[in-house]
């Protein structure tokens, strides 16, 4: 597919777009990135990236920056509002899946991607707000509120849960929808807790207690990051996510968690902002592409930050659409359906679960609570492992030779399956599922 014209149009500068244009570099192929908002603002609160994650900011050169600026994190710890320990797991274990999983504020990665894609020589350009685009014959053309225009070859809509270009390709939805759930999360100066050891800075610890779910752990260096849950029937209104009188939830989320075990008290008090969130979805898209234009990340499979894995699926996204496009010898459009298709299982599965998992976190009664807490013990300890296994043992590698079009004998054709393995999908297959009802 590549040669020396071909150029790639990536609406949406968080993770998924530029860690698709370092790749895209990487493999000879010219793209452009283009953000709706200004340089860093609106970039949020903090996250993890699992081994199947920072497996791909290692392939794309940038892991070596992060682990300077952030914390590893080798344990996940589950405790009650007492700090009682249900199980702890080792958690991103580098001998196990290649490199290790790390904590750190949005900020950080953003800040990272974006000046590495500086130092590269790739165009991104920013308060670029999509209004429309035109698929034509010979390229799509893209217009931006600001009445500027760009033309490529293909357009990739990495543009997140509120996605325009998603708007576009499926004006009838389905949308994002509100999981239920409410998210407040903070930073706290790690200095002004000597007293924590260094087995909890690295480790992502879980609380379950009657008032609620609060989580905590290293961030960037020199900071502790901390995050709760609250079920809700409404979302924050725009207002109480923009204007937060940091005092006031101070307090109010004291009274909620004052009572759990130290050093969550501490880290509420010591937070000098608070920061809210609500939590959206997208449990399944009919199709994916259309014509010369494809979504990835958020923008085509919105995760609840319950499955701990919305950066880390961007992230395999963006490796796996350009290792296509750097190997297939196929055209934009069965290259998209081979990037769907091997895809859509694997995501769709991990948004379920993230639902799932945060019907876990609601306030309880004391005796639901310790009955929740010693089922929650009960199951990590017997499958944690399993289950980790099965989402962080999950690769993307750059495959050794071109995706030849001239695969339609074989049993197979090339891509990566679910458990990471290379293999292969005939051409007929593609067309089959491209042919299903709903698809473009």
């Amino acid at each position: 597919m590549k040669n020396g014209n071909f150029h790639v149009l990536i609406i949406g500068g968080g993770i998924a777009g530029p860690a698709l244009a370092l790749a895209l570099k990487q493999a000879g192929i010219a793209s452009s990135v283009f953000e709706a908002y200004p340089y860093g603002e609106g970039i949020g609160g903090g996250f993890n990236i699992a081994p199947n994650g920072t497996r791909i900011l290692a392939q794309i050169g940038v892991l070596d920056d992060l682990v300077s600026k952030s914390t590893v994190a080798r344990f996940s710890k589950f405790k009650d509002e007492r700090g009682r320990e249900m199980a702890t797991l080792p958690y991103g274990d580098p001998a196990r899946y290649g490199q290790p999983a790390l904590t750190m504020s949005r900020a950080t990665l953003f800040e990272c991607l974006a000046q590495t894609m500086k130092q590269r020589g790739i165009s991104a350009q920013y308060e670029k707000r999509l209004t429309s685009f035109e698929d034509t014959a010979d390229g799509v053309v893209a217009y931006f509120a600001d009445g500027s225009s760009a033309r490529g070859d293909i357009l990739v809509g990495a543009d997140g849960v509120r996605s325009a270009v998603r708007n576009f390709l499926l004006p009838a939805g389905p949308n994002p929808e509100f999981t239920g759930m409410l998210g407040v999360c903070g930073f706290a100066p790690a200095d002004a807790f000597p007293e924590i050891h260094t087995s909890d800075v690295e480790a992502i610890t879980f609380t379950f207690g009657p008032d609620g779910f609060f989580g905590h752990g290293g961030g960037d260096t020199k900071t502790f990051l901390w995050w709760a849950n609250m079920m809700a029937e409404t979302p924050f209104t725009a207002e109480q996510i923009s204007s937060i009188d940091h005092a006031a939830a101070r307090e109010e989320l004291l009274k909620r968690f004052g009572t759990y075990y130290a050093p969550i008290p501490s880290l509420i008090a010591k937070t000098p902002k608070i920061l809210r969130q609500n939590t959206y979805d997208i449990q399944s898209l009919p199709f994916w592409h259309k014509g010369r234009v494809v979504l990835i990340g958020d923008a085509a499979h919105a995760v609840s930050p319950n499955s701990g894995q919305g950066a880390s699926l961007a992230l395999e996204d963006a490796l796996f659409l350009a290792n296509l496009l750097r190997t297939s010898e196929r055209g934009y459009s069965e290259t998209f359906a081979a990037f769907e298709s091997a895809r859509k299982g694997r995501v769709e599965k991990i948004v379920q679960e993230g639902r799932r998992r945060s019907k876990g976190k609601d306030v309880a009664t004391p005796l639901q609570s310790r009955i929740r807490n010693f089922f929650i013990g009960i199951m990590i300890k017997l499958f944690g492992v399993k289950g980790q296994d099965e989402v962080f043992g999950y690769r993307v590698d750059w495959m050794v030779g071109p995706v030849s079009s001239k695969t339609e004998d074989k049993p197979n054709g090339a891509r990566l399956s679910e458990t990471g393995a290379v293999r292969e999908i005939s051409r007929k297959e593609i067309k089959m599922r491209a042919a299903r009802p709903g698809y473009p």
